[in-house]
């Protein structure tokens, strides 16, 4: 285990300092976070009859969306935006949401999201071909940027020399579905859910699963140009986006279950795994030892502690507050992901040349132990 006794809030980066410049002063991104702004955490308590437990010194984040929202324009394409397409080629007509002409290129939500369940039903026409775009930036490509799920009139004669990541249910031209997915005719409509939490991504057709993909561990394909990133890579935040080709498509019944609780501070979290044992109590100091990955939004790794060694350990006080907040209601073998405000990270001044200015951090947090601050008692 490595130790740290003097810290700066730049171990989060990878880098031990003992002095910063940014808070040389101070911390002057600190502020106290009031009980009351910490609400629901990963550790869901209740007794015999179902009723919530009230633990003293836990804290308790907002509860998790616990139900589908539509994705559905209530008025033209209100909440979406065309994106690498031309105006006017995708409409909402009779609470479908459709693509009429070519050069649609993409339609993305407004929203970003990092953690989520996607719902749908599409419908091609003979020889189709679509796609549904993951964690989408705002320029640029989602098939090359982010991560495009293909949808396809598989049965088609012109598609039938196709490379099997060009099949659907794949991520298109990285990793094949694992099943060849049991299509309705064209004209007819066909369900698909996509789960994309954390690093796992799951693709079901027609309530089959066709594809079950870990992200971290798909690798850069030979002959692929460096642009192209590993789909590790890439943003773990962005737009959900619908696609467009050559032929009329459409959508309908468009539904999502975003599982990123947003705290009154601007903090973001999505527990991943929920960990045993007692909890990061709130408002108690203390250190923590864990293991993490840091990105920017663009899916740019800054720091990743495997790579350094040993789990790192540092005082929830010293953290910069995204953590200092985050990390409050962890359990031991727990795994958290943190979007992290610039207000809640290294501000309008950024860190020398690994935090740019104004940049929210995305964190994956593995809890190793939580150790109470000495003469605290829980």
């Amino acid at each position: 285990m490595v130790k740290f006794t003097s810290l700066s809030r730049n171990v989060l980066t990878g880098i031990l300092l003992t002095s910063s410049p940014l808070f040389a002063d101070g911390p002057k991104l600190r502020r106290p976070v009031a009980p009351q702004e910490i609400r629901l955490t990963a550790a869901k308590l209740e007794t015999e009859d179902g009723s919530p437990v009230i633990v003293q010194g836990v804290p308790n984040f907002p509860a998790p969306q616990d139900q589908f929202l539509s994705l559905m324009p209530q008025n033209g394409l209100d909440g979406w935006t065309i994106q690498e397409g031309r105006t006017g080629t995708w409409v909402n007509e009779d609470g479908e949401i459709r693509c009429i002409a070519l050069g649609g290129g993409w339609l993305r939500t407004d929203k970003e999201y990092s953690d989520f369940v996607l719902r749908f039903e599409y419908q091609l026409q003979p020889g189709g071909n679509t796609g549904i775009g993951l964690r989408c930036p705002s320029v640029g490509n989602p098939t090359f940027t982010g991560i495009e799920i293909q949808l396809l009139d598989d049965g088609a004669s012109k598609y039938a020399q196709l490379r099997e990541d060009q099949y659907t249910g794949s991520i298109y031209y990285q990793v094949a579905a694992q099943r060849r997915a049991t299509l309705r005719p064209p004209g007819d409509w066909n369900a698909c859910e996509i789960r994309c939490i954390g690093d796992q991504l799951r693709v079901e057709i027609n309530g089959e699963v066709v594809n079950e993909v870990n992200l971290a561990t798909v690798s850069q394909k030979e002959g692929e140009p460096q642009s192209e990133s590993p789909l590790a890579n890439r943003p773990p935040v962005g737009h959900i986006a619908l696609q467009s080709h050559s032929t009329q498509v459409r959508f309908r019944k468009v539904e999502v279950l975003d599982l990123a609780i947003e705290t009154s501070s601007g903090l973001r979290y999505v527990d991943l795994a929920s960990g045993q044992g007692e909890p990061v109590p709130g408002e108690v100091a203390g250190t923590v030892t864990v293991h993490y990955v840091g990105q920017l939004l663009d899916g740019k790794r800054f720091s990743d502690s495997r790579e350094l060694g040993p789990p790192v350990t540092v005082g929830l006080k010293d953290a910069i507050l995204g953590w200092e907040e985050g990390l409050r209601g962890m359990r031991p073998g727990g795994r958290r992901r943190l979007i992290v405000p610039p207000s809640l990270a290294y501000g309008s001044e950024g860190y020398e040349k690994l935090i740019p200015p104004d940049a929210t951090l995305v964190f994956e947090v593995e809890l190793v132990s939580f150790a109470p601050a000495s003469g605290v008692v829980d």
